[in-house]
């Protein structure tokens, strides 16, 4: 009887066979007659997976009668408990992609599988648009600031809700956004953490975009003789011979900044954002409303 053995090296892809097959032709004495019988693939290990922890089960092919195994670690980093178990437990796995390979020895047939483990950072903070801005003109563009930066896998990115800006790289936390348009300007970060989170998180930022000219950053053409926005000392004030009884300031948004009563002769906005104001006070017993510009 002539035995021939053959060996066919396949081509080398993840979650492809790396092995050889082993194939054994079998005759006669008088070559009437031959048989080819071959052993197939025999290592597989397991499918490729995300987590959110640093630790994982292999899911390896179980070992013919005979054959041995070993866990192989070609990226990223892990420990195997039991390097020749296809089970074993695999610890202290890096956040990116780990790979790993199941190297079965079948009595001289070897095999070879691979799988990638990708994991994500658990402690992640949701996303985060950064503070509202206003961009007094003629400056027609911010940088944004959001957070956190992400660390791959996971992923962030910008989108234009409103206005006509653009941005000069939307994956970039610092983001410049250029060419705003004059008003609201919203932009919306959002961040993807695959399995850690149940779903996507976002935040919107709002750049607000005014123009100033010709004065106009003290009141509006409409402003009463009772109220008055002094921007040399950055003071809101009660002119003289008008009683104060009440009054509010909020934001171009209208949320609250401060509210004073009765006696205040003026409020300082000197710790406050470049942006526009609106007082709202009850003076002489009637309503004065005062829409005035902060710049520093």
């Amino acid at each position: 009887m002539i035995v021939v053995t053959r060996y066919v090296q396949a081509r080398i892809f993840r979650k492809t066979i790396s092995a050889m097959k082993t194939c054994f032709l079998i005759a006669s004495a008088s070559l009437s007659f031959a048989t080819m019988t071959c052993k197939g693939q025999v290592a597989d290990a397991g499918p490729d997976t995300t987590l959110c922890v640093d630790s994982y089960t292999m899911l390896g092919s179980a070992l013919p009668p005979g054959a041995t195994g070993q866990w192989v670690l070609y990226t990223g980093c892990a420990t195997f408990t039991q390097p020749s178990s296809p089970t074993t437990l695999i610890t202290n796995l890096c956040i990116g992609e780990n790979i790993a390979g199941w190297v079965v020895n079948d009595n001289g047939t070897i095999t070879l599988d691979q799988v990638a483990i990708t994991v994500y950072d658990p402690d992640m903070p949701f996303a985060n648009a950064g503070m509202d801005q206003t961009i007094v003109g003629p400056q027609n563009w911010a940088q944004l600031s959001g957070s956190p930066t992400p660390i791959w896998p996971a992923t962030c990115s910008w989108t234009i809700l409103t206005g006509p800006s653009i941005l000069n790289d939307p994956t970039d936390p610092y983001a410049i956004a250029g060419g705003l348009g004059t008003g609201e300007n919203i932009f919306l970060w959002t961040c993807e953490n695959g399995p850690c989170w149940s779903s996507p998180t976002a935040d919107t930022v709002v750049i607000q975009m005014m123009m100033v000219v010709n004065g106009l950053s003290t009141t509006e053409a409409n402003s009463t003789n009772s109220l008055a926005y002094d921007p040399s000392t950055q003071e809101l004030r009660v002119m003289k011979g008008t009683a104060l009884e009440a009054m509010e300031v909020t934001d171009i948004r209208g949320r609250s900044i401060t509210r004073v009563g009765r006696g205040t002769r003026s409020i300082s906005m000197a710790d406050q954002p470049d942006g526009i104001y609106l007082a709202r006070a009850i003076m002489d017993d009637r309503p004065v409303v005062l829409r005035f510009v902060v710049t520093h």
